[in-house]
């Protein structure tokens, strides 16, 4: 059978099985995020680190050639032979032309790049020498073609080697095309003089640098450009081919370089691109690379597929999870509601099933001891009630002789009258107002002052008896007192006791001093207390703890056979509440109070 705390229940797991889930899930999409962010940033800077190093290995090869033409171009510059053959500028087939050829010749030799350097010519305005390979030969005067062309004065003239015009068809190879070269000119000086009296021709070949690229490995999706002033070319199918792209850049990313490189993203007609470019000895040169997109798409789908494993991973894990929380929480939280349904209907049984050792079943255990606890708490209850009804019957049943006896004692109180027997009257009258109260009315709560005045005629009753020997002081702090509401028959018994069991063992002489005042109660209100104190012989202290407690009627009165000590302590209790009812304090020899407790309670609240 569901209820509404099942249902409820139900709505509980289903929110916690859906908060997991969610959970679980946002983590994966936050993991799957952050993975996806910090792996595309290092995949990028390890092909870019990868791409770059292996560039700078490829220029670091070709600067090794360029080296070697540096230097061919500093020997022809410095040369002490060729400066003095600038000077004399001699007719070939001089000795000194040979001698100069020879030596250039031989250097030209020991060059170990020379295979990259198909012609190099030292000339003068009448004469030059020329170092070359076989098939770069020319009969053509090249004292007089070289200063011709169009880019011979702006390179002789510049500052350093110059490279702005690219690579050239070799202008001296007539009839032959595809010999790409790369043209060098520089100022031979006279010797100890500044001024230029020649000039070096030289030129390199551009399979100095495509000799290179081709033996370059790179990804598929990368490409290979050459810069060279002005001018770009594409490394495609073992050739350089200019081009004349449009791009634009996007972002300088130069910072992330480890070897000097310049790294830049931009932004081409076939979309963005990384490319990277390293620097090469020959000023305005440089070789550009572009980061293989196949290779990072590559990297990303394998990314992808290692990433939607772990997160398939994570939610079996995460469903693991959830099995394992229904079996640890919802099933014993399924056994805790069908027992608490249970003690609902009534059954308050022990259920060993919800007790384990771990939070839910130190609740379940919770509950059964509560559950024990509840069903004492409603037998306690009942018992009480049953005690209480008893105690009911019996005072209603003590208020029937009284109303009998109170007639025959007024026919002999007219009696003693007549026979001038005052003590028999007096006796006789206080008994019968005694015997009034308790036959008047059925209300168990009476003023105090209504009370003290049965305590009077009680007291006026024993004292006759003793002769006069005891005494009764009736101290009230406050008139308001009087007028509070106390249960009938409280404080009779008690004086009743301290004249039999204080006073009486004494020799039956004493005092009883009774005094009403007030204690601050809880939440600002007020309570009173009414002490009756005996002088007589007190009470050993064991059999103070216990003359409460007394079921077998041992502390009874002798007037009122039913109502003792420990009869007055339950009724109060049942009556204002177990904070109070009757406080017993002795010394044996010394003294016996007994202290009621009631709350201010007013027949007109």
């Amino acid at each position: 059978m569901f209820t509404r705390n099942s249902i409820k229940s139900g709505k509980i797991q289903r929110r916690i099985m859906f908060i997991t889930l969610s959970s679980i899930l946002g983590m994966c999409v936050v993991i799957a995020a952050a993975s996806y962010f910090f792996f595309n940033r290092y995949m990028q800077s390890s092909l870019i680190s990868s791409t770059e190093t292996n560039l700078k290995m490829l220029g670091d090869s070709i600067n090794e050639n360029i080296q070697d033409v540096y230097r061919m171009a500093r020997f022809c510059q410095g040369s002490a032979d060729i400066a003095e053959y600038i000077k004399a500028s001699p007719d070939p087939g001089t000795l000194l032309s040979v001698s100069t050829y020879d030596r250039l010749y031989e250097e030209y030799q020991n060059n170990a790049s020379n295979g990259y350097m198909p012609r190099v010519v030292i000339a003068t305005d009448d004469n030059y020498l020329q170092a070359c390979h076989a098939s770069y030969s020319t009969s053509v005067n090249l004292s007089d073609k070289i200063p011709k062309l169009p880019y011979f004065s702006s390179m002789l003239s510049a500052d350093d080697y110059e490279f702005s015009q690219g690579m050239i068809d070799d202008p001296f190879l007539r009839g032959k095309t595809g010999k790409k070269v790369i043209p060098l000119i520089r100022p031979i000086s006279y010797r100890f003089r500044s001024n230029r009296g020649g000039y070096l021709f030289m030129e390199i070949s551009a399979d100095m640098i495509t000799s290179k690229l081709s033996a370059y490995y790179r990804e598929a999706g990368s490409e290979l450009y050459l810069g060279m002033a002005d001018h770009l070319y594409r490394f495609d199918d073992n050739t350089l081919s200019e081009i004349h792209p449009r791009y634009r850049i996007l972002k300088d990313m130069s910072d992330v370089s480890v070897s000097g490189s310049k790294v830049y993203r931009i932004d081409t007609a076939d979309g963005e691109r990384t490319v990277i470019a390293y620097p090469l000895l020959m000023n305005g040169c440089y070789l550009a690379q572009t980061v293989s997109a196949q290779e990072s798409d590559r990297q990303v789908v394998l990314f992808r597929i290692i990433l939607v494993a772990i997160l398939i991973g994570i939610l079996a894990i995460g469903l693991v999870m959830v099995k394992m929380m229904n079996d640890l929480i919802h099933k014993p939280l399924s056994k805790i509601r069908t027992k608490i349904g249970r003690i609902s209907e009534g059954d308050f049984s022990r259920d060993a099933s919800i007790e384990a050792d771990h939070e839910i079943g130190e609740i379940g255990k919770g509950i059964n001891d509560l559950a024990e606890n509840i069903s004492g708490l409603l037998d306690s209850r009942l018992e009480n009630e049953k005690q209480k009804r008893d105690l009911e019957y019996k005072m209603l049943q003590s208020q029937i002789n009284p109303h009998f006896l109170y007639n025959t004692l007024n026919s002999i109180k007219m009696m003693s009258q007549a026979q001038g027997a005052n003590g028999i009257t007096e006796m006789t009258t206080s008994l019968a107002t005694l015997l009034r109260s308790i036959s008047k009315g059925t209300s168990l709560l009476v003023p105090i002052s209504e009370e003290l005045s049965l305590v009077k005629n009680y007291f006026t009753i024993q004292n006759l008896r003793y002769g006069g020997m005891i005494r009764l002081n009736i101290t009230v702090d406050d008139e308001m007192i009087m007028n509070a509401q106390i249960l009938k028959f409280t404080l009779q018994p008690i004086v009743e006791n301290a004249i039999f069991h204080g006073l009486e063992p004494k020799g039956g002489t004493g005092n009883i001093d009774l005094h009403a005042y007030y204690v601050p109660g809880d939440n600002a209100a007020k309570n009173i207390c009414i002490n009756v104190r005996d002088d007589g012989v007190g009470i050993p202290k064991d059999q103070c703890l216990t003359l409460l407690n007394d079921h077998d009627g041992e502390n009874r009165s002798e007037f009122f056979k039913e109502i003792g000590i420990s009869n007055v302590h339950k009724r109060l209790q049942y009556e204002f509440g177990m904070q109070y009812g009757l406080l017993i304090e002795s010394e044996e020899g010394e003294y016996t109070n007994i202290r009621v407790t009631i709350p201010e309670r007013r027949d007109d609240v």
